[in-house]
């Protein structure tokens, strides 16, 4: 006889071995213990039952002829308990079973029928084949145990993405699966799509829908997409999808599926963009701020070649004189401005909150730019109120915005060209200024970006509001390094820089500011509203006299610059003082005490030992104790300031240093 292996390769398979007769009971046990199954007996049908229940056994081997119970009843009672209805049962009848007896049999539950008497071999290769079929439903079992629990941890995975996934047929071109997210992403159910899988390409933007139609059938032919488009929604709204797609295949090869999964990537797309367009306007800004700080450079490097190769007349060094002059205060100015927006956008610019007249504030903004309008022959009408306009405000703040859109309108209307300022009482306690020009005017995309520093270059009028325009044209010797022709600058350039500073100024004033224009070449007008207190509110302050300038005085000067040293010196020296220069911090330590300055002017930035450490070591010689430190720096900022006050200087003043302010800092020595 040749046993069969045993199904299990680490536990042979248990038989129950029920037969009432104990001859042919020996037997069988005998057959299958030399088969290497193990064997339990049973002598009747109420033991079977009991150790069914208590064994489990792989199978029983049932006799039809049992003392108590019938076997056929027995199997039908294993087969009907829940607990042991997996149970194999090979049934046994004697060799006069009709095939009645045995359709009783395979209905009563009997997975197999053996009429007796038994061949070993028939024996045992039939317990093994139910086995083995017993372990081929096993295996199926927990295959699709697996597979249901896969598809389900799928589907709640899928159903829980914010992005669509999908299933498709490839051969019947029909969606097994769409996600729920498919709803809230293209805004219609996803029935519509399950019903036919080429509708949603209706809803592609019309300008990709025929490259998404050409990509979807090669799709359909290789299951691989890769690729973007623009989805249009119900309500009109655009998104932008990306979608992927990869096959599934079988072990042959042979696509069986295509998945997909569908993003909407639009915030990140319009994050990109806006990413794309900030760069390329800082850009635009840092090309428009180079031009701006070059248009000054030019003539000053022009008129310092002038005194330099040549041997000017002394009407030329006058007037190059006055060229640097103008050109460095311009330079200044523009330098200056672009710290305020810096300021005003970490919200550091503060306002003095004094009762001030507009009308001081825009005749002063008119003298500023009289030069320029001098020089391009326009014609300025100036219209004011009699009664005061009390502004709550700063004056200084006040002038630098309506002296920065007279300078707009002057540089951008052509020579001999019209320009006023109008000053009118609203009914609301406002007062308007407009400011009108015939130049060259606003075109709609200007407007739309005038008051952003960082605008793209789009034409049209824009605000520069540095070079002094045509100041060429008084000084024909230095032409070549003139500004240029304002009004082909203007046709080509972006939005500068002061229209910013003046909108967050007006801002500031708990004012607004528009801008109109009937378009390119019918000029512009730009209108200031500002709040007014009641003009009989109005009190003329008197100003106080300022004092007498007093005696010469001792500075020293501590720079690394030698070039600053010099210039500084030669300027004080004019004024009647002694000057004693020092350039480094350890120099200065060890000069202070024999010249027994009444002031020091000094550079922060300097290198071995730097201003604040120079001045620490300064304010401990007691022949200094009366002396006043002054920080000469390029450092302006609030917090610049903090650290030289801590730091114990008297005052700050940023380079270039104003000779009016340095001035007053000595007059005040001899109050």
């Amino acid at each position: 006889m040749n046993a069969t292996p045993q199904a299990h390769p680490t536990r042979r398979p248990l038989i129950l071995n029920v037969e009432g007769r104990e001859g042919p009971r020996y037997v069988k046990s005998r057959i299958l213990n030399r088969a290497e199954f193990s064997v339990l007996e049973a002598s009747n049908g109420q033991s079977a039952l009991a150790l069914v229940r208590q064994h489990a056994p792989d199978l029983v081997l049932l006799s039809g002829q049992l003392p108590d119970i019938d076997g056929l009843d027995v199997c039908r009672l294993i087969k009907g308990d829940p607990a042991t209805a997996r149970t194999m049962v090979l049934l046994t009848a004697p060799g006069v079973t009709d095939s009645h007896r045995r359709v009783q049999a395979l209905n009563g539950g009997a997975d197999s029928l053996l009429v007796e008497p038994l061949e070993p071999e028939e024996l045992v290769s039939n317990i093994n084949a139910l086995l083995r079929m017993r372990g081929a439903e096993d295996a199926y079992q927990r295959t699709s145990q697996a597979l249901h629990e896969n598809e389900d941890l799928f589907r709640q995975l899928a159903e829980a993405m914010a992005d669509v996934v999908w299933i498709l047929d490839p051969t019947t071109q029909r969606l097994l699966f769409v996600s729920p997210s498919f709803e809230s992403l293209w805004g219609r159910p996803a029935d519509a799509v399950k019903q036919d899988a080429t509708q949603w390409l209706q809803w592609v933007a019309p300008d990709d829908q025929p490259r998404m139609q050409a990509e979807w059938r090669s799709m359909l032919r290789d299951g691989r997409l890769d690729t973007e488009f623009q989805l249009e929604r119900p309500n009109g709204e655009i998104r932008e999808v990306h979608m992927r797609a990869f096959p599934v295949r079988g072990a042959d090869g042979r696509c069986l599926r295509v998945a997909g999964i569908c993003q909407d990537v639009t915030r990140h797309k319009r994050a990109e963009r806006a990413l794309h367009n900030e760069e390329r306007r800082k850009d635009e800004f840092l090309a428009m701020l180079a031009h701006e700080l070059r248009n000054p450079l030019a003539p000053m490097r022009s008129a310092v070649d002038l005194l330099q190769q040549f041997s000017p007349s002394r009407e030329d060094m006058f007037r190059a004189r006055d060229i640097i002059g103008r050109q460095l205060h311009h330079l200044t100015r523009l330098v200056d401005e672009l710290l305020d927006i810096s300021r005003f956008n970490q919200g550091k610019i503060t306002l003095r909150r004094d009762l001030v007249e507009l009308r001081g504030a825009l005749n002063t903004a008119v003298e500023t730019v009289r030069p320029l309008l001098e020089a391009r022959r326009h014609m300025l009408r100036l219209s004011l109120p009699e009664q005061p306009l009390p502004i709550r405000g700063d004056m200084v703040r006040l002038t630098q915005i309506f002296a920065n859109l007279l300078h707009n309108a002057a540089k951008y209307t052509a020579e001999g060209g019209q320009l006023s300022v109008e000053a009118t009482l609203g009914a609301q306690g406002t007062v308007f200024v407009r400011v009108r020009d015939n130049g060259n005017g606003l075109s709609p995309a200007m407007q739309r970006h005038l008051f952003d520093p960082l605008a793209a270059a789009v034409g049209g009028e824009q605000d520069v509001p540095a070079t002094q325009a045509g100041e060429h044209d008084d000084r024909p010797d230095l032409s070549a390094a003139g500004d240029g022709d304002p009004d082909n600058f203007a046709a080509r350039e972006g939005a500068g820089i002061g229209l910013t500073l003046v909108q967050k100024l007006v801002t500031l004033h708990g004012g607004r500011i528009t801008a109109e224009s009937p378009g390119a070449g019918k000029g512009s007008t730009f209108t200031v509203e500002l709040p007014v207190e009641p003009w009989q509110n109005w009190h003329p302050t008197t100003s106080k006299a300022r004092p007498a300038a007093g005696s010469a005085h001792t500075i020293m000067l501590v720079d690394d610059n030698v070039d600053a040293l010099e210039a500084m010196t030669m300027t004080l020296e004019t004024l009647g003082h002694t000057v004693v220069t020092a350039p480094d911090g350890q120099s200065a330590i060890d000069r202070a005490a024999s010249v027994r300055p009444d002031v020091v002017l000094l550079d922060l930035g300097m290198p071995t030992m730097d201003g604040f450490e120079t001045a620490r070591r300064l304010r401990e010689i007691p022949e200094l104790r009366h002396a006043r430190l002054v920080a000469l720096t390029g450092f302006g900022q609030p917090d610049d300031r903090r650290r030289t006050r801590d730091a114990g200087f008297d005052m700050h003043l940023v380079k270039p240093a104003d000779l009016n302010a340095l001035t007053r800092l000595l007059d005040e020595l001899d109050a």
